[in-house]
C-alpha cells in the first residue's frame, strides 16, 4: 500500500474504490485478509472507502498472487464507476 500512495497520493479525506484482485490460485479467503489490511492502511490515513471488490477478475492459469488497485474518486468518477458495465472481467 505504501508504494501504491506514494506513485497516486491521495490525501485524508478523500475516497476511493478499492480494488482485490486474484491472479488464480489465491483462495478468495486470502483476498478478503487482503482486502482487509488495505482497509486497516487506508482507515489509519484517513482515506475513505467508496466501494471494495474482491475476487478474480483478470487471472493467469494457477498463478499466486493478487494485484492491489486504488482508484482517487471525485464526484465526477463516481458516475462513471457506478455506471452500468459489461466487458469480460468486470460486470455490473
Amino acid at each position: 500500500m505504501d508504494y501504491i500512495l506514494k506513485d497516486n497520493p491521495v490525501n485524508p479525506g478523500e475516497e476511493v474504490a478499492l480494488l482485490v484482485n486474484g491472479l488464480g490460485a489465491t483462495p478468495l479467503m486470502e483476498q478478503f485478509i487482503v482486502s482487509r489490511k488495505a482497509h486497516e492502511i487506508l482507515a489509519k490515513k484517513g482515506i475513505r472507502v467508496y466501494s471494495t471488490n474482491v475476487g478474480n477478475y483478470m487471472t493467469a492459469i494457477e498463478m499466486a498472487g493478487f494485484s492491489i488497485f486504488v482508484l482517487k474518486l471525485d464526484t465526477e468518477l463516481k458516475k462513471y464507476y457506478d455506471a452500468k458495465a459489461r466487458t469480460i472481467a468486470w460486470r455490473t
